[in-house]
Protein backbone atom coordinates (compact mmCIF):
# COMPACT_ATOMS: atom_id res chain seq x y z
CA UNK A 1 0.00 0.00 0.00
CA UNK A 2 1.37 3.47 -1.00
CA UNK A 3 1.98 5.70 1.98
CA UNK A 4 0.58 9.21 2.32
CA UNK A 5 4.11 10.66 2.04
CA UNK A 6 4.81 8.82 -1.22
CA UNK A 7 1.52 10.03 -2.71
CA UNK A 8 2.22 13.62 -1.79
CA UNK A 9 5.67 13.42 -3.31
CA UNK A 10 4.21 12.00 -6.52
CA UNK A 11 1.63 14.74 -6.73
CA UNK A 12 4.34 17.34 -6.18
CA UNK A 13 6.42 15.94 -9.04
CA UNK A 14 3.39 16.06 -11.35
CA UNK A 15 2.71 19.64 -10.36
CA UNK A 16 6.33 20.60 -11.00
CA UNK A 17 6.20 18.95 -14.41
CA UNK A 18 3.06 20.92 -15.29
CA UNK A 19 4.62 24.18 -14.15
CA UNK A 20 7.74 23.48 -16.23
CA UNK A 21 5.62 22.68 -19.29
CA UNK A 22 3.63 25.90 -18.91
CA UNK A 23 6.79 27.98 -18.45
CA UNK A 24 8.38 26.35 -21.49
CA UNK A 25 5.32 27.17 -23.59
CA UNK A 26 5.38 30.80 -22.44
CA UNK A 27 9.08 31.03 -23.22
CA UNK A 28 8.57 29.70 -26.75
CA UNK A 29 5.78 32.22 -27.36
CA UNK A 30 7.93 35.06 -26.06
CA UNK A 31 10.82 34.10 -28.32
CA UNK A 32 8.45 33.88 -31.29
CA UNK A 33 7.14 37.36 -30.57
CA UNK A 34 10.68 38.72 -30.38
CA UNK A 35 11.54 37.13 -33.73
CA UNK A 36 8.39 38.62 -35.24
CA UNK A 37 9.27 42.06 -33.92
CA UNK A 38 12.76 41.66 -35.28
CA UNK A 39 11.48 40.75 -38.74
CA UNK A 40 9.27 43.86 -38.79
CA UNK A 41 12.17 46.01 -37.69
CA UNK A 42 14.27 44.60 -40.54
CA UNK A 43 11.76 45.49 -43.28
CA UNK A 44 13.28 47.38 -46.20
CA UNK A 45 12.50 51.04 -46.66
CA UNK A 46 12.36 53.01 -49.89
CA UNK A 47 15.22 55.48 -49.71
CA UNK A 48 14.89 57.01 -53.18
CA UNK A 49 12.54 57.04 -56.19
CA UNK A 50 14.15 58.17 -59.44
CA UNK A 51 12.49 59.11 -62.73
CA UNK A 52 14.63 58.56 -65.83
CA UNK A 53 13.72 59.63 -69.36
CA UNK A 54 10.98 62.22 -68.88
CA UNK A 55 11.67 65.36 -70.89
CA UNK A 56 8.33 67.07 -71.43
CA UNK A 57 6.28 65.61 -68.58
CA UNK A 58 7.22 67.35 -65.34
CA UNK A 59 8.57 65.19 -62.52
CA UNK A 60 6.05 66.59 -60.05
CA UNK A 61 3.22 65.53 -62.37
CA UNK A 62 4.63 62.01 -62.52
CA UNK A 63 5.20 61.80 -58.75
CA UNK A 64 1.59 62.83 -58.16
CA UNK A 65 0.60 59.53 -59.81
CA UNK A 66 2.70 57.48 -57.37
CA UNK A 67 1.36 56.35 -54.00
CA UNK A 68 4.71 55.34 -52.51
CA UNK A 69 7.16 57.91 -51.19
CA UNK A 70 10.75 57.75 -49.90
CA UNK A 71 10.61 56.55 -46.31
CA UNK A 72 7.71 54.16 -46.92
CA UNK A 73 8.12 50.44 -46.26
CA UNK A 74 9.06 48.69 -49.50
CA UNK A 75 6.25 46.55 -50.90
CA UNK A 76 6.70 44.85 -54.25
CA UNK A 77 2.99 44.78 -55.11
CA UNK A 78 2.62 48.48 -54.30
CA UNK A 79 5.63 49.33 -56.48
CA UNK A 80 4.15 47.32 -59.35
CA UNK A 81 0.83 49.15 -58.94
CA UNK A 82 2.64 52.49 -59.18
CA UNK A 83 4.38 51.34 -62.36
CA UNK A 84 1.02 50.37 -63.86
CA UNK A 85 -0.43 53.75 -62.88
CA UNK A 86 2.30 55.40 -64.96
CA UNK A 87 1.55 53.11 -67.90
CA UNK A 88 -2.15 53.98 -67.66
CA UNK A 89 -1.51 57.73 -67.44
CA UNK A 90 -1.34 58.25 -71.22
CA UNK A 91 2.00 60.04 -71.00
CA UNK A 92 4.28 57.15 -71.90
CA UNK A 93 4.82 54.53 -74.58
CA UNK A 94 6.74 52.35 -72.12
CA UNK A 95 7.52 52.22 -68.40
CA UNK A 96 10.27 49.92 -67.08
CA UNK A 97 10.82 49.31 -63.38
CA UNK A 98 14.09 48.49 -61.61
CA UNK A 99 14.62 48.00 -57.86
CA UNK A 100 18.13 47.92 -56.38
CA UNK A 101 19.68 47.88 -52.93
CA UNK A 102 20.85 51.24 -51.62
CA UNK A 103 24.61 50.86 -51.05
CA UNK A 104 24.63 53.77 -48.61
CA UNK A 105 21.91 52.46 -46.29
CA UNK A 106 21.29 48.93 -44.96
CA UNK A 107 17.81 47.60 -45.73
CA UNK A 108 17.27 50.50 -48.14
CA UNK A 109 15.79 50.12 -51.62
CA UNK A 110 16.08 52.45 -54.61
CA UNK A 111 13.14 52.37 -57.05
CA UNK A 112 13.95 53.47 -60.62
CA UNK A 113 11.36 54.18 -63.30
CA UNK A 114 12.71 54.28 -66.86
CA UNK A 115 10.21 56.24 -68.95
CA UNK A 116 9.70 56.49 -72.70
CA UNK A 117 7.44 59.45 -73.42
CA UNK A 118 4.90 59.41 -76.20
CA UNK A 119 6.05 61.55 -79.16
CA UNK A 120 4.53 64.95 -79.87
CA UNK A 121 2.67 65.76 -83.08
CA UNK A 122 4.65 68.40 -84.97
CA UNK A 123 2.90 68.36 -88.36
CA UNK A 124 -0.47 67.24 -89.80
CA UNK A 125 -1.10 67.35 -93.54
CA UNK A 126 -4.29 66.62 -95.49
CA UNK A 127 -3.55 65.84 -99.13
CA UNK A 128 -6.41 65.79 -101.63
CA UNK A 129 -9.23 67.51 -99.76
CA UNK A 130 -11.45 69.73 -101.94
CA UNK A 131 -14.95 69.53 -100.53
CA UNK A 132 -14.07 70.20 -96.88
CA UNK A 133 -11.58 72.37 -95.01
CA UNK A 134 -9.09 71.58 -92.26
CA UNK A 135 -11.30 73.60 -89.92
CA UNK A 136 -14.20 71.27 -90.75
CA UNK A 137 -11.99 68.30 -89.88
CA UNK A 138 -10.85 69.77 -86.58
CA UNK A 139 -14.45 70.48 -85.59
CA UNK A 140 -15.39 66.90 -86.46
CA UNK A 141 -12.50 65.67 -84.28
CA UNK A 142 -13.85 67.65 -81.33
CA UNK A 143 -17.37 66.34 -81.87
CA UNK A 144 -16.02 62.77 -81.84
CA UNK A 145 -13.56 63.35 -78.95
CA UNK A 146 -10.48 62.59 -81.02
CA UNK A 147 -7.31 64.18 -79.60
CA UNK A 148 -5.35 64.89 -82.77
CA UNK A 149 -3.80 68.33 -82.96
CA UNK A 150 -0.41 69.99 -83.13
CA UNK A 151 1.70 69.60 -79.98
CA UNK A 152 -0.59 66.93 -78.56
CA UNK A 153 0.77 63.50 -77.59
CA UNK A 154 0.64 61.01 -80.40
CA UNK A 155 -1.38 57.82 -80.12
CA UNK A 156 -1.28 55.63 -83.27
CA UNK A 157 -4.71 54.27 -82.38
CA UNK A 158 -6.32 57.64 -83.12
CA UNK A 159 -5.34 57.61 -86.81
CA UNK A 160 -7.85 54.97 -87.91
CA UNK A 161 -10.63 56.73 -85.99
CA UNK A 162 -9.66 60.08 -87.51
CA UNK A 163 -9.73 58.59 -91.01
CA UNK A 164 -13.22 57.21 -90.39
CA UNK A 165 -14.41 60.64 -89.20
CA UNK A 166 -13.02 62.31 -92.33
CA UNK A 167 -14.69 59.74 -94.58
CA UNK A 168 -17.99 60.34 -92.77
CA UNK A 169 -17.58 64.08 -93.21
CA UNK A 170 -16.96 63.66 -96.93
CA UNK A 171 -19.91 61.30 -97.27
CA UNK A 172 -22.13 63.98 -95.76
CA UNK A 173 -20.79 66.39 -98.39
CA UNK A 174 -21.71 64.11 -101.30
CA UNK A 175 -18.66 61.80 -101.48
CA UNK A 176 -19.80 58.45 -100.00
CA UNK A 177 -16.99 56.49 -101.67
CA UNK A 178 -14.16 58.66 -100.31
CA UNK A 179 -11.08 56.81 -99.05
CA UNK A 180 -8.71 58.25 -96.43
CA UNK A 181 -5.30 56.65 -95.76
CA UNK A 182 -3.33 57.93 -92.74
CA UNK A 183 0.43 57.55 -92.35
CA UNK A 184 3.02 58.94 -89.97
CA UNK A 185 6.78 59.17 -89.65
CA UNK A 186 9.12 59.77 -86.77
CA UNK A 187 11.07 63.02 -86.87
CA UNK A 188 13.80 64.34 -84.55
CA UNK A 189 13.22 65.31 -80.92
CA UNK A 190 10.75 62.49 -80.26
CA UNK A 191 8.07 63.86 -82.58
CA UNK A 192 5.93 62.66 -85.50
CA UNK A 193 4.61 64.07 -88.77
CA UNK A 194 1.18 62.82 -89.82
CA UNK A 195 -0.22 62.75 -93.33
CA UNK A 196 -3.73 61.90 -94.55
CA UNK A 197 -3.95 61.01 -98.24
CA UNK A 198 -7.54 61.59 -99.33
CA UNK A 199 -9.29 60.35 -102.45
CA UNK A 200 -12.72 61.97 -102.39
CA UNK A 201 -13.99 59.84 -105.27
CA UNK A 202 -16.86 60.88 -107.53
CA UNK A 203 -19.57 63.14 -106.25
CA UNK A 204 -22.82 61.33 -105.65
CA UNK A 205 -25.52 62.22 -108.20
CA UNK A 206 -28.56 63.82 -106.58
CA UNK A 207 -31.78 61.82 -106.68
CA UNK A 208 -34.22 62.89 -109.45
CA UNK A 209 -36.81 63.50 -106.75
CA UNK A 210 -34.44 65.64 -104.65
CA UNK A 211 -35.43 69.25 -104.19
Amino acid sequence: MMSYTSGARSNLLILQACVIAVLSLLLVQALGAQESDGSHAAQSLITRITLIGNLRVESRTIRSLLHLRPGDVYDDEAVQRDAQALRDSGYFDAVRLKVEDDPSQPDGEIVDYFLTEKPVIRRIEYQGIKSISEADIQNAYKDNKIALSLESRFDPGTLARAATVIEGLLAARGHPSAVVKPTYERIPSNAVAISFTIDEGPSAQPSPNAR
